[in-house]
């Protein structure tokens, strides 16, 4: 069922991205994240561009791996694109590239253990995003049919030879007590803090000319610190400074350090100065307009011609399925961060609207591996709560409730890990 899910919404993609009558779109390189059980490839084109993904199956008759085929339409390889990429971990083990037809540019992705597969497209530049997820497996890429070996057993002991009587006379002093061996402790929680927009994205502006990317970025270093004080928590930015990261990579470096959660921090705007609030997003299909308009601003769709076409571009942006497993944990994380905000807010007298918990089609939470959310903290259009974000005292408040509702999800997770 998800194969077929996936192979109808990808056929549904590949007519919304149709260019003619521009010449041969040029396939400029390719980049790769990996982590171990999963890689993000990530295809930049010169334009637009029609594509088709199929999946074929392992041959174990003559020895070969399942692979994925991406056929890009009405397009030419460089030079860069054309030369093949091979990956020395992952489960992607190997690109090649090749054109089959003429305007056809074919990559063929070696995956020997793949288990799930899926696409998406995004803009300025164009880039075709194919995520895989598979077995994890060590050594070069020529040995990427192997598994992850196991750690080595114990040697077994062999009994003591007897000494001679000389050697033993000199051997009579006691040995030291072996140590204690001390409790296991327990495995640190990854969290993956995402900072919205940056660098040439300001994101959106608001009450006296404030930018969301400097208002994203002082809630995550100041959440980073006070998570850094929680024990058994660790903590990682996608970026402390103001820099510009691609939506793509930003789940892409969270799946690459096999973090436990993920939350990209945002601030809301809206044409209506009077909307306000606080609401937390998971990763889903949606046919709510308003939820729909968000998600084509943070997808930086809002350059896009044809509103028609920009809303079926967002729709479709699920045709990658592997985050679907995470959504019961999502939602759970959603709930408990979006809680935890607004009793925050409303204890330290800064009451906010519960816009609650929703789902929504938002590029920076597909292929997530873990549990992930969006966290839309306030309205900078807003002119009380735009003029409250630029505020140090409004910013601990966030910060306080994006730790509580963090804080409260890992007890939970830890609680049910134990039962």
């Amino acid at each position: 069922m998800r194969r077929l899910l996936a192979a109808c919404l990808i056929a549904a993609a590949v007519t919304g991205w149709a260019s003619p009558g521009r010449g041969l779109t040029v396939v400029r390189s390719l980049r790769h994240i990996t982590a171990p059980d999963s890689t993000r490839l990530i295809i930049e084109c010169s334009g637009p561009a029609r594509y088709r993904l199929q999946r074929v199956d392992a041959g174990s008759d003559l020895g070969i791996p399942a692979r994925l085929y991406v056929d890009l339409l009405d397009t030419k390889l460089s030079d860069a694109a054309r030369a093949a990429l091979e990956l020395p971990s992952g489960p992607l083990v190997r690109v090649r590239a090749g054109e089959p037809a003429a305007a056809t540019s074919r990559l063929i992705l070696d995956v020997p253990g793949l288990a799930a597969f899926g696409a998406f497209a995004m803009t300025d530049p164009f880039r075709l995003v194919i995520d895989v997820r598979g077995t994890p497996r060590v050594g070069p890429p020529g040995n990427g049919t192997r598994e992850a070996s196991a750690p080595p057993a114990a040697p077994s002991r062999a009994e003591p030879r007897p000494r001679p009587a000389a050697l033993a006379a000199k051997h009579t002093t006691a040995l030291p007590a072996a140590p204690i061996p001390s409790r296991p402790q327990p495995r640190r929680f990854k969290v993956v803090l995402d900072p919205g927009h940056g660098g040439k994205d300001p994101g959106a502006i608001g009450v006296g000319g404030v930018a969301e990317k400097d208002i994203t970025l002082a809630l995550g270093l100041r959440l980073k610190q006070r998570l850094a004080s929680v024990p058994h928590i660790e903590v990682v930015l996608t970026r402390d400074t103001d820099v510009f990261l691609p939506l793509e990579e930003r789940t892409g470096r969270a799946n690459a350090e096999q973090a436990d959660l993920f939350v990209s921090i945002h601030t809301n705007a809206s044409p209506n100065p009077s909307l306000s609030g606080v609401e937390t997003y998971y990763l889903n299909n949606t046919t709510d307009r308003a939820t729909i308009r968000l998600a084509q601003m943070e997808n930086g769709l809002a350059s896009m011609a044809g509103h028609g076409q920009r809303d079926a571009d967002t729709a479709l942006i699920l045709s990658n399925l592997i985050q679907s497993y995470k959504v019961e944990e999502s939602v759970v994380l959603a709930q408990e961060v979006q809680g935890a905000l607004v009793t925050t807010l409303e204890a330290r007298g800064k009451a906010s609207t519960n816009l609650g918990v929703k789902r929504g089609p938002f590029y920076v939470l597909v292929g997530a591996g873990m549990p992930c959310i969006l966290v839309e903290v306030s309205f900078l259009t807003h002119p009380r709560e735009g003029a409250w974000l630029a505020q140090s005292g409004y910013q601990d408040a966030i910060t306080e409730g994006l730790l509580r509702g963090i804080q409260q999800f890992v007890e939970n997770m830890h609680v049910a890990k134990n039962l």
